[in-house]
């Protein structure tokens, strides 16, 4: 076998120039570049994957996945393509695959930070919290300064309940979503001063986040203080719920392909502390290039532009401060006879909704319809009366609202499911 300097040699492009063109975020060029250097050597794993990665960050995820499965089928052991390979399979929700790519890529190179982070998150996706913060450890023994690895092993403790020591670990960075978790976390541990300490602070450096809106709305009732942070101060107000059948936006046949291909796609479920009797898919749904998930894709996208133009009065940071460059992540949620989801806010949103693609039928008057509150997550309620707001669904209908509002399904009893298409724009920094 030959080296990979001659290999290189034999390579329209350098290896340097390739790398240039990723960093430089040049993927069409990149995916071009590959493809020529594969027509000499056409096995070539470092362009094999270079290709790989361009048709994934150029969205054409059904090459992407044919070119790492060729990869794994040729027996790579390279650690970083390995890690690669990982990283696919969990953004698109394939959580079992992902776990034994970053396996095989540890074992390649125990030193790797990312499978040993990747294999955390997978852990943590599965309910495993406990075996996700023993890999986190590992990484923080090989780069104690890796902002990204504090910030995972602090969400797997939160999860866990140890506030304390999830709020140390969040306090190595300056992410804002990191902040705002850090001040949930001193808010859950009835440090009061301190948490209002760090949320005045936060408000100074005037960048809106739905978490801080949400915990300074909980705050100034549960504290009997002013509620000064800006996001968007009268939520309730920006609920929308419309029909896409009545709009002839959707119809039966779509979500019926929509189904089957979801049901194709064989995505893991994500394990959900909150749901009862439910399941969670894994990953972000949008990003598969099946017509009817980008059809329903681009209604959604219209109807948020709508939603926009109708709600922007001016008067409410998250329209006025809508971030620059954002993605549309999806997930399908679940919920079968008796079941419920107990009341959530989107930390990592700023525009939530839910498309209802089956609805039981109800047995009583709320079966199944969604409510909203200024009250959810297991926060303290120190006898004081929150908020709410029900909201009616039927099969098709839209609902779009902050996402900074707690959310929550009413139980039903049915032998039918309930089935919803849930979404975020999440603001890329």
């Amino acid at each position: 076998m030959k080296d990979k300097e001659s290999s290189e040699n034999q390579n329209i492009h350098s290896a340097s120039f390739m790398n240039q063109l990723f960093v430089s975020k040049k993927y069409r060029e990149l995916n071009q570049a590959a493809l020529s250097n594969l027509e000499i050597n056409p096995n070539d794993f470092d362009n094999l994957n270079a290709l790989a990665v361009s048709y994934k960050l150029l969205g054409n995820i059904k090459k992407a996945e044919e070119t790492f499965n060729l990869l794994l089928s040729l027996g790579c052991k390279n650690d970083y393509i390995l890690s690669n390979a990982g990283n696919f399979y969990y953004d698109t929700g394939r959580i079992d695959y992902a776990k034994k790519c970053h396996e095989e890529a540890i074992k390649s190179n125990p030193n790797n930070l990312n499978s040993l982070n990747q294999l955390g998150l997978c852990f943590s996706n599965q309910g495993k919290d406990k075996e996700a913060i023993e890999f986190y450890k590992k990484s923080l023994s090989v780069n104690d300064k890796d902002v990204s690895t504090h910030i995972n092993i602090a969400n797997s403790y939160r999860n866990l309940g140890y506030h304390q020591e999830a709020a140390n670990y969040y306090g190595f960075s300056e992410d804002p979503l990191a902040r705002c978790q850090q001040l949930e976390c001193f808010y859950l541990l009835g440090d009061k001063d301190l948490f209002n300490d760090k949320l005045s602070k936060f408000s100074e450096l005037n960048k809106p986040h739905p978490l801080a809106a949400t915990l300074s709305s909980h705050a100034s009732i549960r504290y009997n203080q002013t509620d000064n942070f800006s996001f968007c101060n009268k939520p309730f107000e920006f609920i929308e719920k419309s029909s896409l059948f009545e709009s002839k936006d959707v119809d039966n046949d779509l979500f019926t392909q929509f189904f089957h291909c979801f049901n194709k796609l064989k995505i893991s479920k994500k394990q959900q502390s909150l749901l009862a009797n439910g399941y969670q898919s894994s990953g972000n749904i949008f990003i598969i290039d099946e017509p009817p998930i980008q059809r329903l894709k681009k209604i959604i996208m219209d109807k948020i532009e709508d939603y926009k133009k109708k709600y922007n009065d001016g008067s409410s940071t998250f329209l006025t401060q809508w971030p620059e460059k954002y993605i549309l992540y999806g997930w399908i949620i679940v919920i079968e006879n008796g079941g419920n989801l107990s009341g959530h806010m989107h930390k990592e949103g700023w525009l939530s909704g839910s498309l209802y693609l089956e609805r039981p039928e109800k047995n009583e008057e709320h079966d199944g319809d969604i409510i909203f509150s200024l009250h959810g997550s297991n926060y303290p309620l120190n006898n004081k009366n929150y908020p709410s707001k029900i909201i009616n669904i039927d099969k098709g209908d839209l609902v779009l609202f902050p996402s900074s509002l707690f959310h929550a399904t009413i139980p039903f009893s049915s032998n039918k499911k309930r089935i919803t298409l849930a979404f975020d724009i999440i603001p890329k920094t």
